[in-house]
């Protein structure tokens, strides 16, 4: 069994997750149930849960406030919220589990058997350093994510990136440095989430880090990057990178 606390200022939604743990997944024992920060802090504490469902807004702080006051105790954290947009990236890029109210089955299953299945193998819980440390971090070019590999999980830094680019149904990311890791994620799931910061998409499969970027070539469709890499995109994306680079 897996005891279990749900922190959520929200009655309703306790309630909900309560019912569909008792439902959908039996071998999670809620242990207890608090509706702000301080009362979660002191209630994981009290029972030293192996997880907990955490929304991310409270009316006296977020989540992540939560985690900063329990360092000390290991536990797997899922995090459920309307909001994900506002914390997307931080959440994401650590590999902690999101789930976006309101609460479906699949979504829950999902997110349970992940983290009852890094319980069962005592994973390292690097993603909570680095969901922590990108938090505290305002420049997003010093971020770290979470590569899920075939090996295990591992840790890069953003600013490291040359460019990423689909492989099949993985993701490759090529590392300043000539060092590559491959994701278990696909392509299309890296997109979203790099689109809002110093990246451009040049083509349909692979997608640069702009100050990586060397020259984009006037009469063709190559894009130069600073270690003489030679990549491809179209005329209309060639318009828009330029754009980009120079500040569009």
């Amino acid at each position: 069994m897996i005891k279990a606390i749900i922190i959520d200022d929200e009655r309703n939604s306790r309630d909900i997750i309560a019912l569909m743990l008792e439902k959908y997944c039996p071998f999670v024992t809620i242990a207890d149930m608090a509706s702000d920060c301080a009362d979660g802090i002191e209630k994981i504490r009290k029972h030293r849960p192996q997880l907990v469902f955490l929304d991310l807004e409270m009316p006296d702080g977020i989540g992540f406030d939560i985690l900063s006051g329990t360092q000390d105790i290991a536990f797997e954290a899922v995090f459920v919220t309307a909001f994900e947009k506002k914390f997307l990236h931080i959440i994401r890029f650590s590999e902690v589990e999101l789930i976006l109210k309101p609460i479906d089955k699949e979504s829950l299953l999902q997110a349970v058997n992940a983290v009852a299945e890094r319980i069962d193998q005592h994973s390292a819980t690097a993603r909570y350093q680095v969901l922590m440390d990108n938090f505290n971090n305002t420049r997003t070019q010093n971020w770290k994510m979470i590569l899920p590999t075939t090996v295990g999980e591992h840790v890069i830094n953003l600013s490291n990136i040359e460019f990423f680019e689909a492989e099949q149904e993985h993701c490759v990311f090529r590392m300043e440095g000539g060092i590559d890791h491959i994701s278990q994620k696909p392509f299309r799931y890296y997109l979203e989430l790099f689109t809002a910061l110093r990246f451009y998409q040049i083509n349909n499969t692979q997608m640069v880090q702009l100050s990586n970027v060397g020259q984009v070539a006037g009469d063709s469709g190559k894009v130069i990057l600073r270690s003489g890499k030679v990549l491809e995109t179209t005329e209309r994306r060639k318009k828009d990178l330029l754009l980009r680079l120079h500040g569009g």
